[in-house]
Parts: C-alpha cells; structure tokens; sequence
C-alpha cells in the first residue's frame, strides 16, 4: 500500500532537489524516495557479514591461551567485587 507524504521546502532546495533528480534520470518522487531510504538505512545499526564474525571470534580466541575456560559466574561476581567495588567486600 502506497501513502503520500506533503512537506515544506524552501523553493531554492526544491529546485536543487529537481536539478539533481534530472541529472540523475529520476523523477523528483523517486530522487526523494531514494535519498530517504538511503538515510533511513545509514540510521541503522549496522550488520556484520559472517566472515567479520569469524575474524572477530578468532581474535578474541587468540587472546586466551589454548585450553583457558572462562571464569564461572561466582568467580567473576567475586572478582568483579574486589577489582571494581571493593568497598562492598567481596561474598
């Protein structure tokens, strides 16, 4: 389903936006959909591909040595206390 969508433009911005869209071989609808979609897009978080995952990974890995389990959660609540809080005093 389509909707239509009204603003205000200064007419100097509109005849920018219609000059570009000319060059551009666009209507002005178009021309303005797409640099709307293009921003809408830039907004969003960005995705990462499955080979930047696996680089990532592979780095945090070789950050550990070989064999290196992660700490428990009641191992990590304590260090966490003593490290970062320790006027709590720790369990």
């Amino acid at each position: 389903m389509s909707a239509r969508i009204h603003f205000i433009a200064r007419e100097s911005a509109k005849m920018a936006y219609q000059t570009q869209a000319r060059r551009e071989g666009k209507s002005l609808g178009e021309w303005l959909r797409e640099a709307a979609d293009e921003k809408l897009a830039a907004a969003r978080p960005r995705k990462f591909t499955v080979e930047e995952l696996r680089e990532f990974a592979a780095r945090c890995d070789a950050r550990h040595p070989p064999g290196a389990r992660e700490p428990d959660w009641s191992e990590t609540k304590r260090l966490l206390v003593e490290t970062r809080y320790p006027r709590y005093g720790g369990e």
